[in-house]
């Protein structure tokens, strides 16, 4: 700023440009403290003190689907820098140039490249990605299905490491629609087994671990990065894909996959696909059911609040950021879509529940996504659960709290039922309840499960909840209604018995989760509803049903019995 210029009589007057520079730096200021605004309100915690509920869920479901569509294109990423040699050799600069496009009026040379898929005696491609091609100039908004072949001298399976693969980039649509004929006119011994989670990817983590130590014939496949990416495109849907034709390019590709591993699959006959995640859940599983409604379908549980504290451990290990790296550059690893985003991010908005927003914004934001992701997972569950009759939707229901050792619901003496428990899922996924399975695998799966059992339960107790943070997330959960709480078990939760069933095979007194420790099946039913127990006033619980009319009417939090009697199978 000009100095100011004193008369003799001591009056001070400045040069005009010194009030110009005043203004300026006025205004910077301004602008300064309104940037620091903005700024600020990005961060969840000044945003819960500014923002209505309703605004803050809007705000975090914003930052929820950029960061799970942000990780799905960087996986994707990934998965072509894998098929182009590895970081060492892959030129991302010719992309463009290196695949091979065939377009839906091109059929001979689609029948062609399916002749070549479907040669069991050739390596199968992987499946790179499912995008648009904003280069086409024809059609921009087409999505593609990005196609890789391995090196011929590679071998049937697919290799491990990074190597050159031969690329093609065929129309997402038309081909499936091939692909799916031929798959469904080849026979096939192979089974399939689809995990759906809600325990923040703890549960199926677990199971596919332990399937793969035990060595027993079945082939695993988790969290394949494709199917965050269909789960995206069936959320938005802005190309007006119908359902039927979402269900064909799951047939189509759960097919492509499966016959990928087929060198893998052994005495089990059985391919397990673990979803990915507790957030692809709502948007997977009925397609899932509707196209495999003959396959095994597995639902592995756990506890809310036991779910949140596992995921905050995956974000604590793994960090927020959607630029997760594969730990090793191996297909197996590079082609899963990272826990830390299908676990802890929904991706599908519970708006169905007013009370929701206004006991989510108590919580913080990473707290808050995951008790969404696992009540959109759960809320599916009991959905497709109260429509069985007529989609024939009959999982093995698993609580991953028995694998886990904890006592309470099937062994409320305090017994270890967790072998056991682990038995039971071993012969559901591989297909041999009526066989015994051999003692070396049962060894090599309890040793695997051990060693997974410790792993998680440390993630779990370096993350603990505070006796309020716990209170905060039940009441959140409690606004669905028809979910269970605390330690509760779902609805046909499989009981570990050496005769075990995956029905219900009577109709109970009262739930397991009435009972209080010691009680054993044939107790005298309970009166105490446990966690979750709360005051609701007749009004608005008349609007609470009201509300929830023509949904799961398994599990009401304040009735006398927690499972609806009449739902169970006589």
């Amino acid at each position: 700023m000009d100095a100011a210029t004193c008369s003799a009589g001591g009056v001070c007057t400045s040069d005009s440009t010194s009030f110009e520079d005043l203004a300026i730096y006025g205004t910077t200021a301004v602008v300064a403290m309104g940037l620091s605004t903005i700024l600020a309100m990005q961060l969840d915690g000044v945003s819960r003190w500014f923002l209505s509920p309703t605004s803050l869920l809007a705000k975090r479901r914003r930052e929820y689907r950029y960061a799970v569509e942000q990780g799905s294109e960087y996986t994707a990423l990934m998965i072509r820098q894998h098929v182009g040699g590895g970081k060492g050799l892959y030129d991302p600069k010719t992309e463009s140039v290196v695949w091979a496009k065939i377009g839906s009026s091109d059929t001979e040379e689609m029948d062609t490249l399916l002749s070549e898929i479907m040669d069991s005696k050739k390596a199968t491609p992987v499946i790179v990605a499912i995008e648009q091609d904003l280069e086409d100039d024809n059609n921009p908004n087409d999505y593609h299905l990005f196609l890789a072949f391995p090196p011929a001298n590679a071998g049937v399976s697919t290799p491990a490491a990074p190597n050159l693969y031969q690329k093609v980039r065929v129309p997402l649509i038309a081909f499936c629609e091939k692909l799916a004929k031929a798959f469904k006119d080849q026979m096939t011994s192979t089974a399939l087994c689809f995990v759906a989670d809600a325990s923040s990817g703890m549960g199926a983590e677990m199971l596919t671990d332990v399937v793969k130590d035990c060595n027993h014939g079945v082939a695993t496949i988790s969290n394949p990065a494709w199917m965050t990416t269909l789960a995206l495109i069936v959320s938005k849907n802005t190309q007006k894909i119908t359902t039927q034709q979402f269900e064909t390019i799951i047939f189509a590709l759960c097919r492509l996959d499966a016959f990928r591993v087929r060198e893998s699959v052994g005495v089990s006959r059985t391919v397990l696909f673990a979803l990915p995640g507790q957030a692809c859940v709502p948007r997977l599983l009925p397609l899932i059911q509707k196209v495999f409604v003959h396959e095994r379908h597995l639902f592995v549980y756990d506890g809310c609040c036991h779910s949140v504290e596992y995921g905050l451990g995956l974000i604590k290990k793994s960090g927020s950021s959607y630029r997760q790296k594969a730990s090793k550059e191996e297909w197996e690893l590079v082609s899963e879509t990272p826990t830390v985003i299908s676990a802890t991010i929904p991706m599908a908005p519970l708006r169905h529940i007013r009370a929701l927003p206004g006991t989510l914004a108590n919580l913080n934001s990473s707290q808050a996504s995951i008790v969404e992701a696992w009540m959109a997972s759960v809320d599916m569950f009991l959905d497709m659960k109260s429509k069985e009759k007529k989609n024939f939707y009959t999982p093995f229901v698993c609580r991953a709290g028995f694998l886990m050792k904890r006592s309470g619901i099937g062994n409320g003496d305090g017994s270890d039922v967790s072998g056991l428990a682990l038995k039971n899922v071993l012969e559901f996924i591989s297909g041999s309840k009526s066989r015994a399975l051999p003692e070396e695998v049962l060894e090599a799966a309890q040793s695997s499960l051990k060693r997974n059992r410790s792993e998680f339960e440390d993630a779990i107790q370096s993350n603990k909840l505070t006796p309020d943070e716990k209170i905060l997330i039940e009441k959140s959960v409690f606004t669905h209604k028809s979910i269970l709480i605390g330690e509760k078990t779902l609805l046909d939760t499989v009981q570990p018995k050496e005769d075990w069933s995956l029905k219900a095979a009577k109709k109970l007194k009262s739930c397991m989760c009435c009972l209080e420790p010691g009680q054993g099946d044939d107790e005298d039913e309970s009166d105490d509803d446990g966690e979750g127990k709360g005051e609701t006033t007749e009004n608005a619980r008349s609007e609470t049903d009201q509300s929830n009319a023509g949904r799961s009417k398994y599990v009401d939090g304040k009735a006398q019995f927690a499972f609806d009697p009449t739902m169970f199978s006589k």
